[in-house]
């Protein structure tokens, strides 16, 4: 499932109200390749299985 850098904060805020975790960093995962995801004009798609998976890894 593919959305937007907002979206997919949107998604882990929403499973964890609490998290540490900011655009920012979701961001900065997408241009590093810890997470995968594509870029559609200006926009970056994130792959939300790939960044729930990267989250549960680094717990």
């Amino acid at each position: 499932m593919l959305r937007s850098i907002k979206k997919a904060f949107e998604l882990v805020r929403r499973d964890d109200p609490e998290t540490a975790i900011t655009v920012h960093t979701i961001r900065m995962w997408c241009k590093e390749g810890k997470i995968k995801s594509l870029t559609a004009g200006n926009k970056v798609l994130v792959d939300v299985q790939s960044l729930m998976d990267y989250i549960a890894m680094k717990e």
